[in-house]
């Protein structure tokens, strides 16, 4: 379509948050919004997918423990979809084993990052980076 691209950079890029805590879902969205991302939200894997499906995001940050369908269930799905395959996904998790880690990485996540580590700019820094 003209005058509208599936993926733009930095500014004004669509990110869809998969978390299934409504503070976390919340806060994450506060900080990306500060930085002028559109931001969609979705608490469960289900319809994680299906907003990943419709929205066509630039990017998704995906939490690992999820209802319905995990967050390695979700990527899994995703990167069998032409259509998502090629959406960057940032494994944002609780869960922070090198199996995990390993796991989401290959599955296709381009990065993964633990919750007890985030803060607004790292999440920032890194949504900037995979949008570059």
């Amino acid at each position: 379509m003209p005058g509208k691209k599936a993926t733009k950079t930095k500014k004004g890029a669509k990110i869809l948050v998969v978390e299934d805590e409504k503070a976390l879902n919340d806060m994450y969205r506060m900080w990306l919004e500060a930085h002028d991302f559109e931001v969609v939200t979705a608490d469960n894997g289900v319809t994680g997918i299906e907003k990943a499906i419709h929205e066509m995001p630039s990017l998704i940050v995906l939490d690992v423990l999820l209802p319905k369908k995990d967050g390695f269930e979700v990527l899994s799905e995703l990167r069998g979809n032409p259509k998502t395959k090629k959406i960057p996904v940032i494994i944002l998790s609780s869960l922070d084993q090198d199996f995990e880690q390993r796991q989401g990485l290959h599955l296709g996540a381009e990065k993964y990052l633990v919750k007890t580590n985030i803060s607004p700019d790292i999440l920032f820094e890194t949504v900037s980076n995979l949008l570059k």
